[in-house]
């Protein structure tokens, strides 16, 4: 528990400060977490990513990651998508030459893990581009579900949610931290002014970000059960790596940006 809380510090203590800072501080920090990120998925899968291999997927993922008035201070491009697809082109090239180390399934799921990575983490820069209490509420929701879910399964906990991928995750838990995200994003709503679309209808948004977000985990765990790990990295101890901290703040990330869109 000690080095559990000690991690947490020391990770609040690195990210609030560009969180705050926001801009292309918080945009390139994010990148950097993106990029450790796609190496964790790597690992998993038996990759070596620390080589040439690693540094074509981490321009195809930062072509996803950031969005255009950041990546062009790096890539002055136009069209940003054309080297996600040369990147791609060039790592099934690498499957001709090295095809007794890395073929077409390890292509895949760097080019996937550049996708699924980049787009979330790509959403968090834009609502921090919107401002700090946007991508505060969407923080917010995210914790007040794990702290709901928590404490709710720990002592009410009977009913297995998904029992094959996450024994230790229950149906009540899973409520009780959409009624804590509930509670929390009220408060919060009331008190600063976040940019979240239809506010009449911010309680289904929470909802369905507390939802999403709890799948979101789910997802994790089910690959990492597939790749046969307890945690997709070590970054942060006692708390595993980056995947297992943005599991959920991806799936909301997609979720937050397409309620906009229709709202």
């Amino acid at each position: 528990m000690i080095i559990r809380i000690l991690g947490a510090l020391a990770a609040i203590a690195i990210f609030v400060p560009f969180l705050v800072a926001g801009g292309a501080w918080f945009a390139y920090f994010t990148l950097i977490l993106g990029v450790i990120g796609v190496y964790e998925l790597a690992k998993m899968k038996g990759i070596d990513f620390l080589g040439s291999i690693g540094v074509i997927t981490s321009f195809a993922l930062a072509s996803i990651l950031l969005p255009e008035n950041y990546l062009q201070i790096l890539v002055p491009m136009e069209a940003p998508q054309f080297i996600f697809y040369i990147c791609g082109i060039i790592l099934l090239t690498m499957t001709v030459y090295k095809h007794k180390s890395f073929n077409f399934v390890d292509a895949a799921v760097l080019m996937f893990g550049a996708l699924y990575v980049g787009f979330g983490f790509r959403f968090l820069i834009t609502m921090r581009d919107m401002g700090l209490a946007t991508l505060m509420y969407q923080l917010l929701v995210i914790w007040s579900t794990d702290t709901g879910a928590y404490f709710t399964g720990r002592f009410f906990g009977k009913t297995p949610l998904a029992p094959e991928v996450s024994p230790n995750k229950t149906i009540e838990g899973s409520i009780g931290g959409v009624v804590l995200a509930l509670i929390v994003s009220s408060i919060y709503i009331h008190l600063f002014n976040p940019i979240v679309g239809q506010v009449n209808h911010i309680w289904l948004l929470t909802i369905i970000m507390s939802i999403v977000g709890q799948y979101g985990d789910l997802v994790e765990s089910a690959y990492k059960r597939y790749f046969g790990v307890k945690d997709s990295g070590n970054l942060i101890p006692g708390h595993g790596g980056v995947l297992d901290r943005f599991d959920s703040m991806i799936f909301a990330s997609f979720t937050f940006m397409i309620w906009l869109n229709l709202f």
